[in-house]
Order: C-alpha cells, then structure tokens, then sequence
C-alpha cells in the first residue's frame, strides 16, 4: 500500500512537471509527447525530455500519454531509449524515448454492466 501511495505521488509530481504537447522541435530545445497513427488502434508514441531528465521520467510520462490515447488496455513493443544530437551554433543533446503503442480492449462502460431487471 505504501509503495502504491509513493509511486502515485511520483507520477502526480512528474506529471504536473511539464507533461504537455511538444510545441517545436526537439534540436531547438522544445519538449513533451506526441504520437504518429500507424493504425486504427495503433500509435508510435515518443517523449522528448530536457537535458535534466532521466529516462525513467520519460517513460512515466510515455506511459501517461498511452494510458491517454488508450483508456482501456494496451501493449507497448519496440521501447527504445535514445539521446538526440545535433552540431550547429552549438550542440544539442536530449533524451527520449519511443514505443510502439497497441490498443487491446476498450473500457468497460459501467453504465451497462447490470441491467434492471424488477
């Protein structure tokens, strides 16, 4: 029971953090989620981070954003842990992480689970 009340205020915490849309490109400093549709109920998610992050931070956040896209259930593959780099004016290094989100099931619609029967 404790280690579940630590683990939700970790993920409140982070979240509240700077869980957001990206809002640029990555290279120029912008951070945050966003996803590619491959399929009817399939996405490529990835998280890009500051310089500050760690990777574990970035999957809480990867895993914020698929509990989002899929309300239900859902299988993540091909997790992958990387850092950008680019050369111009300066360099450029950040951290991210990408996977491959899978829909499983919708959620259950509480409103018909028992029907009235008097």
């Amino acid at each position: 029971m404790l280690r579940t009340a630590i683990l939700v205020l970790f993920l409140g915490i982070v979240g509240c953090s700077s869980y957001k849309p990206i809002d640029g490109y990555p290279q120029s400093g912008a951070n945050g989620f966003s996803e590619t549709k491959l399929g009817k109920e399939s996405f490529l998610v990835r998280v890009d981070g500051n310089t500050n992050e760690s990777y574990e931070i970035l999957r809480y956040k990867l895993l914020r954003r698929s509990v989002e896209l899929c309300p239900g259930s859902f299988t993540l593959t091909k997790y992958t842990m990387k850092r950008g780099f680019v050369i111009h004016a300066k360099r450029v290094h950040w951290p991210y992480v990408t996977a491959n989100l899978t829909c499983t099931s919708l959620p259950i619609d509480k409103s018909v689970l028992f029907e009235n029967e008097v």
